[in-house]
């Protein structure tokens, strides 16, 4: 019986390696979930049907920070956390805003066109300075499905172990420890293993009614 071009570790490796260089450096070039779960295809667990079916169930999500223009007031936290869960609602984009010392760290996660195209606001709008993206791409599934945009305000150190870890090099051997549930969340989905069972985000004071 004929054997499939790429049922042996090799050439599944070989097709893996000829994909991966022929879209580096462009918009193709797979993201963290699409490698993942080409790391399992070579490994023979996935087949390309089945990469195919999980990467169809996928969610964009995409993960940044910035400088704010001018220190809002809480009022002015409040009513940005009042219109991105109005917008967000509207088009399924669900999500985090953290605020912490004149920097927001946001997680934004629904379609692919949706959140690219909100992206692309939040890079233009004024309130906003220094957009640094730190994730893009696929994702298995939402992290905060129950929150149209859930918010929480958290210490700047904690904030900053946390960007370092998620930016690092694989592999990361250590988590930094950190109390903040959001921050915990943001650890798991973008910088290692679960830091406890299963952990997902079900409710927030600051979720949309």
């Amino acid at each position: 019986m004929p054997t499939s071009p790429l049922d042996t570790a090799a050439q599944r490796c070989h097709a893996v390696a000829f994909a991966v260089a022929l879209t580096a450096g462009t918009p193709l070039a797979p993201k963290r979930y699409e490698r993942e779960l080409l790391a399992q295809f070579e490994a023979g667990v996935l087949d390309l049907e089945e990469v195919g079916e999980l990467l169809d169930r996928s969610i964009y999500q995409v993960l940044y920070h910035s400088q704010v223009a001018h220190p809002p007031s809480e009022s002015d936290l409040h009513a940005l956390l009042a219109e991105a869960q109005r917008f967000n609602a509207r088009h399924q984009i669900t999500g985090l805003l953290l605020y912490s010392a004149g920097r927001y760290v946001q997680v934004l996660e629904g379609a692919q066109a949706d959140v690219q195209a909100l992206y692309a606001r939040i890079c233009r709008d004024p309130r906003h300075a220094q957009v640094v993206t730190v994730s893009e791409g696929p994702g298995p599934q939402r992290l905060f499905a129950n929150w149209s945009m859930g918010f929480g305000q958290v210490a700047a150190p904690d904030v900053d172990r946390v960007l370092a870890a998620v930016q690092a090099p694989p592999p990361l051997l250590a988590l930094p420890p950190v109390d903040d549930a959001h921050l915990r969340t943001l650890l798991q989905a973008f910088a290692g293993p679960a830091l406890t069972a299963d952990y997902r985000p079900t409710a927030s004071p600051d979720r949309a009614r």
